[in-house]
């Protein structure tokens, strides 16, 4: 299955050189990028799952339910300069444009400084999750 994604800046942008990877190829390639791996770990509160609800619900998002739980998952990939600062953010498509806006804040917010990810050397693509869960 072929996942589209969005993203804040032009699709015929490409990755670094040593990584090879065209932004457009993404969605083939997005699953074998490393995963990231966090300095601290990223909070996710309930105060951030109470907010993704409610942009969800305005936005009239339809996501995943089970056993009268909403289950929202962001996949992302992270753009990490040689010092780990996140400085992109590019989501999988959802179908919620806004909550996945919401993810690329918070990754933004909690992890673009210096040492944010483990990282040493060149600029590099990672890939990431962020779940939130709430009563139907």
């Amino acid at each position: 299955m072929m996942i589209e994604l969005f993203a804040a800046f032009a699709l015929s942008s490409a990755f670094s050189a040593a990584d090879d990877i065209e932004i457009t190829k993404l969605s083939e390639d997005f699953y074998n990028l490393e995963l990231a791996r966090f300095e601290k770990k990223l909070p996710v509160r309930e105060r951030h799952e109470r907010t993704a609800e409610r942009i969800a619900k305005k936005a009239d998002c339809k996501l995943p339910t089970d056993i009268g739980w909403v289950h929202a998952r962001v996949d992302v990939a992270l753009e990490v300069s040689p010092t780990g600062r996140v400085t992109r953010v590019v989501p999988v498509d959802t179908g919620c444009r806004q909550l996945e806006t919401y993810v690329i804040e918070h990754l933004t917010k909690y992890a673009g400084r210096d040492g944010a990810v483990v990282r040493n050397g060149d600029k590099k693509w990672y890939r990431q999750a962020i779940t939130f869960r709430w009563p139907e």
